[in-house]
């Protein structure tokens, strides 16, 4: 019967990794998707874990119905913590918590999570009192903590593979709790059957002993690197991966089998060396292994250029995993022997519960400084190299405690500190550049990420981790037409908020058309850093303005819990499958905006079509209009392979005055003055129409929710370029054929913003043409791009004659020169897709803005 033992703390463990993930979820949903918020988080699940372990030092005489009990509690915790979740995400919670201090918010998490970590804690040190005896506790207790941690590996990929996308997030809390249930339950019915084990300690025990103080300063210091570690090593890999849900759960699921295999190791070694040999050598080979393991992941990706996906998801795991164990499971082996062996060294225990309460207490406490010290402190200060190579130095460190003060095994310390500082990993590249000729401007490190500017051939350009171009000089006219657009359709705005800031361009449409105040959201401090000191020439000094306030924060946290309204909100672009993206196109996303603004108010939502497919663009959509009664479509551009188009939603839509915006769109300053805004037909060239009237259109598709979320899940799995260049994007002919069908359903319809005017029909039909000219062009389709030009120039004379006139030239030569700068953009963002920088020789140039990160 103790075999089911073994499987139910299996079960403890799947059901502790799946909690921290889905907590890690929730808690973004009410305090924001931040860094601090994922401090927050794994400092309060630790904290709960070691004081849970701490309490457990005790003796049982009934170990195993006691840890039935713990794991009983942990599922009512489980539930608890759902409720706790649910009532912060209120509105008058979140009203509560935008106010609150960090302790109040800290003390939040707490409340929820604080009962099922504690009993979660002690569940090791209660149970190994009945599978392990004081001679056995190296080989048990560690074999006990593997089984854990694979257990672990389960619940970890379950929650992040897919459990809340087929089962909703709720319910894949009511699985976790469940596994816990099961796994008391279990023990309750087996019961305390078998004697005490033995209290005493065989021969065979180290010869020389380690104080206990001295056990715990090293236990807390492993933990501490060790959960360091994985804070840097998530930094380093988000350099060159798409950063999905599933490319994290990918590297965590390694980190934790590296973990399962370093202690099922120890198991195996103790039998031929002491613990404190096996613990000192497996320190030192952790501090080369994590060096050599960063030139190991420069050298494997090519000095950091776009790790992507090839043929699909399976396949993307599969290398992603490869490069996660040739690098970081080395270090994280050698890092999963440590504690067992430090268990083993205890002298003279009472129990077996006390040196695992005791020293488990010690690393996960020790746990929490780590990631808060490397995260907040560290890398801002020293950078990821840095404080890579500060770790391997103090595993260095910690070796020499535990070896003997006359050992022979001190030199080779000492030798490996001399190749690590020879290896120098403060030397690694952490900036790939598309071409030899760009060149670094600035380089910010943070705890979301790391934040850059470059330049090449006088475009200036803003990256978060590598390859997400967040904007750029060379693109600010199409930036900026982002803010102007959907200010320009409110005919009196006086309070405007945008939801993402990057360069700042979009933004600065509000001081431009004059607007009262507006409100910058950003929730990376290092990017509105970065665009007030190089961008400010393309925003027009924005942040220097007494009209314009920065917020850093996370923006749907903020919006939930501000006061204020709005005109407009304007949502920037995305990456669907980003960690913490998709909650941004939920339905709660929407509600929320929707609550600040005022009655005649609006909020729009760009949409980088070059990366959402029409499934996911669907479900976008049938989300947003089960807010919105009315839903507008505009585009931005006219690119056909990487267009971007606006949602605008309104509660009491009026009729548009053309005339009014554009003598508005006029009065512009010269930095910000738009040729399509010139006319009134350019401007109606960018509305596609009025898809609340044609609901039926996305009915078939289902509504993205907190507890569905749909396209964070369903996003990463279309992050590809076959070899054929072709992908799945709803960009070029398939989004044609939409405009198309969208224009002849709309065809008899009364639309409530555009008049019924034959001049505005024609600029609506000359838009849609455009679009299909740039199509033909780059399909080198010649007579139809001459066609669909002809048609342009037949219905908006007016727009081509002053387009002409702005632009000295024609409507041909400038659509060539829009269609090879959108060759140039689509080269990057291949790159950014797929590793096939070389095999795309026909293509050149600059990066395409791929939306804005911070929300």
């Amino acid at each position: 019967m103790t075999r089911l033992l073994w499987l139910c703390f299996c079960l403890s463990g799947a059901a502790a990794l799946a909690l921290e993930m889905l907590w890690m979820r929730s808690a973004g949903l009410v305090l924001g998707a931040t860094a601090i918020t994922a401090a927050t988080v794994l400092a309060c699940y630790f904290t709960g874990l070691g004081l849970g372990s701490s309490y457990a030092c005790r003796k049982s005489t009934r170990p195993v119905f006691r840890y039935g009990c713990w794991e009983l509690g942990a599922a009512a915790g489980a539930f608890f913590s759902l409720v706790v979740f649910s009532a912060l995400a209120w509105e008058p919670a979140q009203v509560w918590l935008s106010t609150a201090p960090p302790a109040g918010r800290v003390a939040a998490v707490l409340l929820a999570i604080l009962p099922t970590t504690f009993c979660l804690g002690a569940t090791l040190p209660t149970l190994a009192q009945a599978l392990a005896s004081i001679d056995t506790i190296g080989r048990r207790a560690s074999l006990l903590y593997a089984v854990n941690t694979v257990g672990g590996v389960i619940g970890a990929a379950a929650a992040g593979f897919g459990l809340p996308i087929w089962m909703g997030v709720r319910a894949s809390y009511l699985v976790a709790a469940g596994a816990s249930l099961m796994a008391g339950l279990s023990a309750i019915l087996i019961g305390d059957r078998n004697k005490p084990l033995p209290a005493t300690r065989s021969v065979g025990t180290d010869k020389i002993s380690v104080s206990r103080a001295r056990l715990r300063l090293i236990a807390a210091g492993t933990g501490a690197l060790a959960l360091g570690l994985e804070v840097l090593w998530t930094h380093l890999f988000a350099q060159v991966l798409h950063n999905s849900v599933y490319s994290f759960t990918a590297i965590i699921l390694v980190f934790l089998v590296a973990l399962a295999i370093g202690a099922a190791l120890f198991a195996a070694i103790l039998r031929i060396a002491e613990a404190k040999t096996i613990a000192a050598i497996a320190l030192v080979i952790a501090a080369a292994a994590n060096v050599g393991g960063l030139w190991l992941f420069v050298y494997l990706t090519d000095g950091l250029s776009y790790f992507g996906m090839r043929s699909g998801l399976l396949e993307y795991l599969l290398r992603i995993t490869t490069l996660a164990a040739a690098t970081i499971g080395p270090c994280a082996i050698a890092s999963g022997m440590v504690l067992p062996a430090l268990w083993t060294s205890w002298d003279e225990p009472t129990s077996v519960a006390l040196p695992l309460g005791d020293l488990s207490a010690a690393s996960l406490f020790g746990g929490v400084v780590g990631a808060v010290a490397i995260g907040f402190l560290a890398i801002p200060i020293i950078g990821v190299r840095g404080t890579l190579l500060v770790t391997a130095v103090i595993y260095l460190v910690f070796a020499d405690l535990l070896a003997p003060a006359q050992s022979r095994f001190k030199p080779f310390v000492y030798a490996v500190l001399l190749a690590i500082v020879l290896a120098n990993p403060v030397r690694a590249p952490v900036v790939h550049f598309f071409s030899k000729d760009a060149t670094l401007q600035a380089i910010l490190e943070g705890p979301s990420g790391i934040v850059t500017v470059t330049k090449e051939n006088g475009n200036l350009q803003l990256r978060l981790d590598n390859f997400y171009v967040l904007g750029n000089s060379v693109r600010a006219t199409d930036e900026r037409r982002q803010g102007l657009i959907p200010i320009l359709l409110h005919p009196k705005p006086r309070h405007v908020s945008f939801v993402g800031l990057a360069t700042g361009i979009t933004a600065s449409a509000g001081p431009a058309l004059g607007v009262e105040k507006t409100t910058v959201i950003e929730l990376v401090p290092e990017v509105a850093a970065a665009a007030a000191s190089h961008f400010a020439n393309w925003n027009s000094k924005l942040l220097e303005r007494p009209d314009v306030r920065l917020v850093l924060d996370d923006g749907r946290r903020y919006l939930a819990g501000s006061r204020d309204r709005f005109d407009v909100i304007v949502s920037d672009l995305f990456v669907p499958w980003n960690p913490g993206t998709g909650n941004l196109y939920a339905r709660e996303m929407y509600q929320t905006a929707a609550r600040r603004l005022e009655s005649d108010g609006l909020f729009c939502q760009w949409l980088p079509l070059y990366q959402l497919t029409r499934e996911q663009f669907d479900i976008i959509v049938r989300t947003f209009l089960s807010v919105f009664p009315h839903v507008s479509l505009w585009r931005d551009d006219f690119y056909a392979e990487l267009p971007v188009v606006g949602l605008v939603g309104q509660f009491t839509p009026k009729p548009l005055d053309l005339t009014e915006i554009q003598e508005r769109a006029v009065q512009l300053p010269d930095w910000a003055k738009d040729p399509l805004f010139s006319t009134r037909q350019g401007i109606a060239m960018l509305y596609v129409g009025d898809i609340s009237a044609v609901p039926d259109l996305f009915a078939a598709a289902p509504i993205n929710t907190d507890n569905r979320p749909l396209i964070e899940f369903l996003a990463p799995r279309l992050t590809r370029v076959n070899l054929t260049k072709k992908s799945d994007w709803f960009t070029g002919e398939s989004l044609g054929i939409f405009y198309d069908n969208l224009q002849s359903r709309l065809a008899n319809i009364s639309d409530p913003l555009m008049p019924a005017a034959t001049e505005v029909n024609a600029a609506r039909r000359a838009g849609t043409a455009l679009y299909h000219y740039t199509v033909a062009v780059g399909r080198h389709r010649d007579a139809d791009a001459a066609r669909y030009q002809a048609e342009v120039s037949r219905l908006v004379p007016e727009f081509v004659s002053a387009g002409a006139d702005n632009a000295k030239t024609n409507l041909d030569t400038r659509e060539e020169q829009s269609l090879v700068t959108l060759r140039q953009q689509q080269k990057i963002l291949l790159q950014q897709l797929e590793q096939m920088q070389r095999r795309l020789d026909k293509l050149s140039g600059a990066e395409k803005d791929s939306g804005d990160r911070a929300h």
